[in-house]
């Protein structure tokens, strides 16, 4: 029987997409690809970090195509998810 992974949190969801973009894809369907995300899934995060200022959104009027770079609160949130993370490791094994 296969297990099924447990379902990401819009929390773990959110740090998932602000990685992708720090990794430098920038292009929503990449963005959507390596992120594992169905496309109204990815519309409402990105959404959602660009209204709260961890995402900036550019387009680019020629070629009507948008791009996201991740901000220095984006930058932020990513350095204390990873020691936060880091922290709950520590804990775990003692």
């Amino acid at each position: 029987m296969i297990a099924l992974s447990p379902r990401r949190s819009s929390f773990q969801i959110a740090v998932d997409v602000l990685t992708v973009i720090n990794e430098g894809e920038s292009r929503p369907t990449r963005i959507m690809y390596a992120s594992n995300l169905s496309w109204n899934t990815l519309r409402s995060t990105l959404d959602l970090l660009v209204s709260k200022g961890y995402a900036e959104e550019s387009s680019d009027l020629q070629t009507r195509s948008k791009q996201y770079n991740i901000t220095q609160s984006g930058s932020n949130v990513l350095r204390y998810y990873d020691r936060l993370e880091d922290l709950v490791k520590l804990e775990t094994r003692a």
